[in-house]
């Protein structure tokens, strides 16, 4: 396999990932948004950097905290179960990592 064609499945790759995650976090719509506006991508602002965080293995906590922040700061609201999202958001990306291996 090329370094192009590597490059390219790596892409594919994290793209899915990003989809994946962008699906879970509008599973639980911690700003209560998507039933008013119906958009798919009112989450998509925090994909990446929630991303990094799983990937860095950051530790639920501060998983919990950045999404608390994240939602507060761009819909003025404190989200309700942080916690138990960024468990289950490790969890997805453990077995996502496991799968990709």
């Amino acid at each position: 396999m090329t370094n192009v064609e590597s490059e390219s499945k790596h892409r594919r790759a994290r793209r899915g990932k990003r989809d994946q995650l962008l699906t879970l976090i509008n599973g639980w719509d911690p700003a209560g948004v998507l039933h008013e506006s119906g958009r798919r991508d009112q989450y998509e602002f925090m994909v990446d950097d929630l991303l990094a965080f799983l990937e860095r293995e950051g530790d639920k906590g501060d998983i919990a905290t950045f999404l608390d922040r994240q939602i507060s700061d761009r819909f003025g609201s404190k989200p309700e179960g942080s916690a138990q999202f960024a468990t289950k958001a490790l969890s997805w990306f453990r077995i996502e990592s496991d799968e990709q291996s």
